[in-house]
This record gives structure tokens, C-alpha cells and sequence, in this order.
């Protein structure tokens, strides 16, 4: 037998854990595990055969039916288990949901891909059952460079994305989406696959009052994020993806649910925790970003230079983290933003912006200078630190690296595209006692710390090994 591919390995072990125990629903534990899952489900070329309603992410737990849900049989799974214990507390926390919903008779069976031979919480299911640390860290290397092939880490279930095919060049192509934003906010960079990705910060926000009516009153939008980010899939096919994380403020009004669009669920939204709330304004205001984007592309959409899609497939996986919505109306908001956004001129002319490239040396020096400095304040930060204290990092490290200004901002899609710090979410109290949710950044997982650390016993931290 052929020795087989590591889609090939994730394929056997899940189909076999689904026959065995009849599974009913897949709950990937992490933003890795989910888009190890999409990844099987849309990119390869024999798919795991499963569909996305059967899918829920540890995010969405709480948002789910528990009460209509069918079936008895839940399959939690992990692609890489350390010591055990986040597999241990996503089990506990998912037990306890399903039986505050007063949902009885749900077994859940665990699961993780790889697994550490020192692990304390081993769960029922392992395809590498007890592996040594350099093994382990091989394994995970494996899965991250399958994920790149793909395109990026941002194989994840919370956005929205459309398609793009080129009939024309590159450089057009990325020098036409800098005219979404002001001269000097669109760099393109080398991704760890070796793929030229485009980071556009800050772009144009075409209808503001429609943007200001998704945000619950009192939240911000300074120092956030907010981009769109262009991934190279193949050298004809990118992946446009629209990010945008208000700071939330967690005082619900009436009137807010009223201007919501028909594809959320609104009396669900009147019980819905921070963190929920949270997820829904973030995916409404990233929606909106695809105006400007649109509108820039339009002239090459009518020149047939470019084939702008939005398959069924690009929206489907978002009900894994926002079970409550509806998925084909949904589909469709998307599409008639898409075609009103057609019919926009772009705000600026062809040679108003171009997208600059950022030197490739300088922004892996950067990389480690920062990730250097994350894994130090975590213990500081266990909730990961805001975007505004991450630019403040990056900005002081660049004194010693020399990039121009607003080139460093890359250096977060550069960390997550290698899996090297992941998103999260902090709950913060204002002076004044208002709550607000934002959005935070940390060091993903014990491994990744401690390599950064020992790297740094005998490494410059512009050395670091972070491809």
C-alpha cells in the first residue's frame, strides 16, 4: 500500500470514527480543527463526504438547538493534543451546555489526530495515538504546510469570501484593489507557501449609515481591525476575504435588532451573550467592506479580465459558527451587495494607489521580533493583547528592522498564515462601567512558546525560525 497523504490520513481516521460510532455532529474544538475540516470538506479532491450543517465549531456551542437536534452521538474533534487539558475543558464546557439546554442522552466521543506521548487527557480516538515531541511538532508542521497549500490558515468558518478568477495579470489585478484605500495602505508580501498575498488595510467603507446601523450604540471602530485580504490559491485563483472587528459595546437596544437583514435569527439576538453579539457585528461589518472592493473591480468584471464567483460552498461553511442564520438568504444579501456595488464608481483613479510590495527579509525579522515580545507579555496577557497594543509592538520593533510605515501591519497575516499566534476574543469594563468585547491576538499554544523560547537561548529574535 501506498504510503498516504496527510488529507489522506485525516480522511481515513474521521470516516472511521463516523461509521464506527454512528456519529450525528462534528465539533472542531479550535480554528485549526475547522479548517482542517473545511479543507477536507472543499478543497481536495475526494472530500470527506459531510455537510456543513453537521458541523459546529467550539465558538457556536451556546448558539446552538440542543433541544431540536436529532441525534445522540457528538464527535469532538482535535487535530493535535498536547497535555490533553483543552480537549478535557471544551468536553466539560460542551457536556454542560447540552444539559443546561435540557437536552438528555448526547454522548460525546473525543478525538485527536496526533497525540502527545506525555498526554494527561487522552482521548478516545487517536491516528497518531502517542507520539514524542519531535514527532509531534513534525506532525504539526505537516498539517500547517496543508493548509497553506490551500491557500491559508484562513481556511476558518467566520468569513465571508468570494472568488476570483484572472484573465489578467497580477500586478493589475493587486494594483486595481489598491484603489480601495489611500496610497500606502495595500502590500502585497510572501506567504510561508511562497504565494504572493495582498493585505489592503483600512479600505474605503462605501455606505457608512448602513455600517453605523450594525453597530450596537457606543462601539468604535479606531485601532481595529479592519481589511480585506487577497489569497493567492493558485496562480489564476485568489480567495477575497473582508475582516473587520469593531470594538463592541455590550448594551443591546431594540432598535438595533430592527435594522438587522432577514438572514438573522433576531429574537435569538435578544438573549445573546457579548461574545455572540460580538461575532454577528463583526460578520455585518466585514459584509460591508465588500462594496469598495466590488466597485474597484468593477471595470475589469466588464472587460472579462477578471471572473468574480461566489460559489455556494464560499457561504455554507459560516453556519458552523452562526447556526441561527440562514444560510440561502444569506447568499443572497451577499449576492445583491455584489451587484449593487457593480454599478459604483470606485472613489479613486487608476493611478491614485498602487500595492507595494513589503521586503521579505525585513518582515521575517520583524515577525520574530514581535513574536518574540508576545510570548513574553503572555504570561501578562492570557487573553492574547488587542490589535492596538499589537501595532504598538510592532511599531517600536521596526525601529531596528527599518520598514516603511504601515508595511509592519502585514506582520499579523504573515503569524497566522504559519499558525503561529491565532485570534481570540477579551471582555473588557470601561471607566464608566460599559462592557465591550474586542478583538485579541496570542501565541498559539504551548509548543509554539516554547520553541520561541528555546530559539531565543541561542537566537537574535530577528533570527527566529518562523517559516
Amino acid at each position: 500500500m501506498d504510503k498516504m497523504s496527510i488529507e489522506q490520513e485525516f480522511i481515513y481516521f474521521i470516516n472511521n470514527i463516523l461509521e464506527r460510532e454512528k456519529i450525528d455532529l462534528i465539533v472542531c474544538t479550535e480554528r485549526k480543527a475547522t479548517s482542517i475540516i473545511r479543507a477536507l470538506i472543499e478543497e481536495i479532491d475526494e472530500p470527506l463526504q459531510w455537510k456543513w450543517d453537521k458541523v459546529l465549531s467550539s465558538l457556536a456551542i451556546c448558539q446552538f438547538d440542543w433541544l431540536s437536534f436529532s441525534g445522540t452521538k457528538v464527535l469532538l474533534f482535535d487535530e493535535l493534543v498536547h497535555h490533553g487539558k483543552t480537549l478535557n475543558n471544551h468536553k466539560r464546557r460542551l457536556d454542560d451546555v447540552i444539559k443546561k439546554s435540557g437536552r438528555n442522552g448526547i454522548e460525546i466521543i473525543t478525538a485527536g489526530f496526533t497525540v502527545w506521548e506525555k498526554c494527561e487527557y487522552k482521548p478516545d480516538y487517536a491516528f497518531f495515538a502517542s507520539v514524542d515531541a519531535e514527532t509531534y511538532e513534525s506532525k504539526r508542521e505537516k498539517m500547517v504546510s496543508m493548509l497553506q497549500e490551500y491557500g491559508s490558515l484562513l481556511l476558518d468558518t467566520e468569513h465571508v469570501e468570494i472568488s476570483v478568477r484572472l484573465q489578467c495579470g497580477m500586478r493589475d489585478f493587486y494594483d486595481t484593489l489598491a484603489r480601495d484605500a489611500e496610497h500606502g495602505y495595500t502590500h502585497s508580501f510572501i506567504s510561508g507557501a511562497q504565494r504572493t498575498n495582498l493585505t489592503i488595510n483600512y479600505p474605503d467603507i462605501i455606505n457608512n449609515k448602513v455600517l453605523n446601523s450594525y453597530l450596537l450604540p457606543g462601539s468604535n471602530t479606531n485601532n481595529v481591525v479592519c481589511k480585506v485580504r487577497v489569497v493567492e490559491k493558485t496562480h489564476d485563483k485568489f480567495s477575497i476575504l473582508p475582516i473587520f472587528y469593531p470594538n463592541i459595546r455590550c448594551e443591546f437596544n431594540d432598535n438595533w435588532t430592527r435594522n438587522l437583514p432577514d438572514f438573522i435569527d433576531k429574537s435569538y439576538l435578544l438573549n445573546a451573550s457579548c461574545s455572540v453579539l460580538f461575532y454577528y457585528v463583526s460578520l455585518l461589518a466585514s459584509i460591508e467592506l465588500l462594496r469598495g472592493i466590488v466597485s474597484v473591480l468593477s471595470e475589469l468584471t466588464r472587460d472579462e479580465r477578471i471572473v468574480l464567483e461566489m460559489p455556494k460552498e464560499k457561504v455554507e461553511h459560516l453556519i458552523s459558527v452562526f447556526p441561527r442564520i440562514n444560510i440561502e438568504r444569506l447568499r443572497r444579501y451577499i449576492s445583491d451587495i455584489v451587484s449593487e456595488a457593480q454599478m459604483i464608481k470606485p472613489k479613486r483613479g487608476k493611478q491614485s494607489a498602487k500595492a507595494l510590495y513589503v521586503n521579505e527579509k525585513k518582515l521575517l525579522g520583524l515577525c520574530g521580533r514581535v513574536m518574540n515580545r508576545m510570548v513574553l507579555d503572555n504570561d501578562y496577557f492570557p487573553d492574547g493583547i488587542s490589535w492596538k497594543q499589537l501595532m504598538q509592538i510592532a511599531e517600536e520593533e521596526n525601529k531596528k528592522i527599518g520598514l516603511n510605515p504601515q508595511e509592519y501591519t502585514v506582520i499579523v497575516d504573515r503569524l497566522i498564515d504559519n499558525s503561529l499566534i491565532v485570534t481570540s476574543i477579551r471582555e473588557l469594563i470601561s471607566h464608566n462601567g460599559d462592557r465591550y468585547v474586542i478583538r485579541t491576538f496570542v501565541p498559539e499554544g504551548e509548543v509554539v512558546s516554547d520553541r520561541i523560547r528555546q530559539q531565543l537561548m541561542v537566537r537574535n529574535p530577528e533570527c527566529l525560525i518562523l517559516t
